[in-house]
């Protein structure tokens, strides 16, 4: 048995192994917009994905979202720099307006790298490491206060590189230059993994696709960016290895409990059922 027990440990380690090494990541960016494309309505937020791919199907395993908006709840342009928060992918969805529009980039694959850059900013921003302000050109250099467009694309700058600038750029351009910004860090920046979206239950909302292409509203559709049928399946000796884990140790779980009770010591369910039975008896007799 205790054979079985280490034999059953190692495949377990190897599957974890195999399950790490096919781990991949991702990127969505959004931008968001009213139908004049407001300065104070516009919203860039981007979300990350660690995504496991074993026997089962695809797993989002981990995930860090990047939506830096005012803790008060209100863009205002021109105001100091005041606490912000940082929303998750669901609380933003649910912020969007009526008459608001949502688009797009990706999900494209990332480097490992980028997504834990993500993780840490994420983490930074909700701990209230900078404050928020809408227009920061002297606010973000010093590192007091940053919009939303800066939060998700500063993640990208390598040591050495100068703060990107997005100008004027808002709602979705906005959103389209940070996703410009962040390809260097995309795998394949011409394919676009779909069924990352549909893990992420991304098909319930009316999102437009933007595209390397892209020129603005109503031309969104991008005819260079490939769309990827699926994820990668595990190699064949991957499947074998988390196959026979499994059997291994459900046989080593029947063996403990065999041997236990060969022993004389009860399970769990033993002494649940014993520590019943004065309860069950007529008048109580014990």
């Amino acid at each position: 048995m205790i054979r079985n027990i280490g034999i059953a440990g190692l495949l377990l380690l190897l599957a974890g192994s195999a399950a790490r090494g096919q781990d991949k990541y991702y990127a969505i960016i959004f931008g968001e917009q009213d139908g004049g494309n407001r300065f104070c309505e516009a919203h860039t937020f981007g979300t990350f994905v660690r995504v496991r791919l074993d026997a089962g199907g695809p797993e989002v395993v981990d995930q860090a979202t990047i939506s830096w908006l005012p803790a008060a709840g209100k863009v205002k342009l021109f105001k100091r720099a005041e606490r912000g928060r940082n929303y998750t992918l669901e609380e933003s969805f649910a912020l969007v307006k009526p008459g608001h529009s949502l688009a797009q980039w990706g999900p494209f694959e990332i480097q490992e790298e980028l997504f834990d850059r993500a993780k840490k900013q994420a983490a930074f921003l909700s701990s209230g490491g900078v404050l928020y302000k809408a227009v920061d050109p002297f606010t973000r250099p010093a590192g007091i206060a940053v919009n939303c467009e800066h939060a998700v694309c500063d993640i990208g700058l390598r040591p050495g590189e100068p703060i990107v600038r997005t100008g004027t750029a808002h709602g979705h351009n906005g959103s389209y230059q940070v996703a410009i910004h962040l390809r260097s860090w995309m795998i394949e920046p011409g394919v676009s993994h779909d069924w990352v979206g549909r893990t992420l239950k991304l098909d319930q909302y009316a999102i437009a696709r933007g595209g390397w292409d892209y020129q603005g509203p109503g031309i969104m559709e991008p005819p260079s960016i490939a769309v990827a049928s699926g994820p990668a399946e595990p190699s064949a000796y991957e499947k074998a290895v988390q196959i026979a884990a499994r059997k291994l140790q459900q046989r080593a779980e029947q063996n403990a409990v065999q041997t236990a009770g060969q022993n004389g010591v009860q399970t769990a369910e033993q002494k649940a059922e014993k520590k019943a039975e004065p309860a069950e008896l007529a008048g109580g007799q014990r």
